[in-house]
């Protein structure tokens, strides 16, 4: 979102992109680990306590070097606590555990309400989202609301799941076209790894779904005494939002869900939608191209760009170009046609300077690599998604769903789409061997509390029509923000519209308005 967007947001982004895509496990060691849960506290207590100190990865997203001050100022104000509730809310008096809490009170006068924070993922921590969004151009909700963190079942400080039988697992160098027999070697070990840390704990695991995280934030409303939720989520936040507001619709107050998820939830569908986007991305960007020809001579309509650099391609992945600062194949390739709209300048002249056998300037793109901080609690998050989505169990289905990819879309179909539940081998699923869960994922439906669905428009992970659809499906207005990022919205110059749709409900889109950052 151009050079306002802090590096706190970006390494967020970067973890909602990299969230589940690992397929692996958090912890250590080889075998699975049980969850311990207890009876401890009632259900639905909140017990306050010392705040812990953040650990560094924590300060990594939250407390990025620009917001050290604000981060430092925030944090000392936070409220922490531990919300007890049910492993299972159809048997409420069995197993319970703690879901940890923090609050950073309003510097408003009068009483507050709560607002809730997701940051997505799933899997990311999200229990000092407060600081973050408080350090940033939404700072302004603190005047009115308590903004609300919360580590969802299973990640963070909330009885991390961890699976350790599948951290080891290896997909093997990025190929752009693994072999059927390859892809499901990939499958098979991951659905053992899987099922082995199912098995150790079934009911932990059974538990770990987007309607239970709905329950809990019922129960956090619950807790704070308060009437209604308030509530801003991101990714898959917004599937945690939109199940929330159908199940507990005259407990759901204002709703803002950014970079939204679509309502259906059929993984092939899903996969497609994210392909389908990086396709049309690619045309652009072959537009683009051609419209500077003169610099970058790789041709001087779409098409022959088109032509041009799907050669390079095939060149490369047959004969690929060795050099003292690299070796450039059909991976790299690709990383340079899937460029961002804000990266094209760079990817061109990478793309240029491979065209004529040289390695590209400073190693590529110049767009910075940065691994997700660690916050990712990859087998909660892939529990959660995976209880989201539907036909995702079969390693058929998928492989055939992939090769009807690669001849649709020629020149992305063939790399993993960038979306939780694709595996990291293409034509694999990160749910291999999760048991289907109990029930199906809540289908989206309509409340009374006002919703502002905000999408951004050449963004690639949840792409424009998916907010279209389900605004379609839940009603409230749209706002689409002018860029390609990915949930970043709070982090740039659109922030004051996420501020004024909570606090002056006046200028709330009719139906659908754009934002230029």
């Amino acid at each position: 979102m151009g050079g306002g967007r802090s590096r706190a947001v970006r390494g967020l982004a970067a973890v909602l992109l990299g969230g589940v895509l690992a397929g692996g496990c958090a912890g250590g060691g080889g075998q699975p680990v049980a969850v311990g849960t207890g009876a401890g506290e009632r259900a639905g207590a909140l017990v306050w306590g010392t705040c812990p100190e953040p650990s560094e990865a924590e300060a990594q997203v939250w407390g990025a070097a620009e917001h050290r001050p604000a981060y430092a100022r925030h944090a000392g104000r936070l409220r922490c606590g531990t919300l007890t509730v049910p492993v299972d809310w159809s048997a409420p008096e069995g197993r319970r555990f703690g879901l940890s809490v923090a609050v950073l009170p309003s510097t408003g006068g009068g009483r507050a309400e709560p607002l809730a924070l997701n940051p997505g993922g799933p899997g990311v921590s999200g229990r000092l989202m407060p600081v973050g969004v408080a350090g940033g151009g939404a700072r302004g909700l603190l005047n009115r609301y308590d903004l609300v963190g919360l580590d969802v079942r299973g990640t963070g400080r909330s009885r991390p799941a961890v699976c350790p039988a599948a951290e080891s697992l290896d997909a093997g160098p990025p190929s752009a076209a693994p072999s059927r027999r390859s892809a499901r070697a990939h499958w098979d070990r991951l659905a053992r790894a899987h099922a082995a840390c199912a098995e150790a704990d079934p009911a932990w695991v059974a538990s770990l779904t987007t309607a239970d995280a709905a329950r809990d934030l019922e129960a956090l409303r619950a807790a704070l005494g308060a009437p209604r939720l308030h509530y801003y989520g991101v990714s898959w936040g917004t599937s945690l939002g939109v199940t929330y507001r159908t199940l507990f619709p005259g407990r759901s107050g204002r709703m803002l869900l950014e970079s939204v998820v679509a309502p259906d939830p059929d993984l092939r569908g899903l996969l497609d939608g994210v392909t389908r986007a990086r396709e049309q991305r690619f045309e652009r960007f072959a537009g683009w191209l051609a419209d500077r020809s003169a610099r970058y001579r790789l041709g001087t309509d779409a098409e022959a760009v088109r032509t041009r650099l799907l050669a390079l391609r095939d060149r490369l992945t047959e004969r690929p170009l060795r050099t003292p600062s690299g070796t450039y194949g059909s991976a790299e390739t690709e990383q340079y046609l899937d460029a961002e709209p804000a990266d094209r300048a760079g990817a061109a002249a990478a793309l240029a300077a491979l065209a004529r056998g040289r390695a590209p300037d400073g190693g590529g793109d110049g767009k910075a690599r940065a691994a997700a901080p660690p916050l990712v609690a990859p087998f909660a998050g892939t529990a959660l998604l995976c209880s989201q989505v539907t036909h995702a169990g079969s390693f058929a289905e998928q492989w055939a769903a992939y090769g009807e990819r690669r001849t649709t879309y020629p020149v992305l179909g063939g790399s993993r789409p960038m979306f939780p539940g694709s595996g990291q081998v293409p034509g694999t699923s990160t749910c291999a061997g999760l048991p289907a869960p109990d029930r199906p994922p809540v289908e989206p439906g309509r409340a009374g509390g006002p919703l502002l669905l905000v999408a951004h428009r050449d963004e690639v992970v949840t792409p424009l029509p998916w907010a279209r659809a389900m605004r379609a499906r839940t009603g409230g207005s749209l706002l689409v923000v002018a860029d390609g990022e990915h949930a970043t919205v709070t982090g740039g110059a659109c922030a004051g519209r996420v501020t004024a749709f909570f606090t002056r409900p006046e200028e709330t889109p009719a139906r659908e308005a754009v934002c230029e950052p």
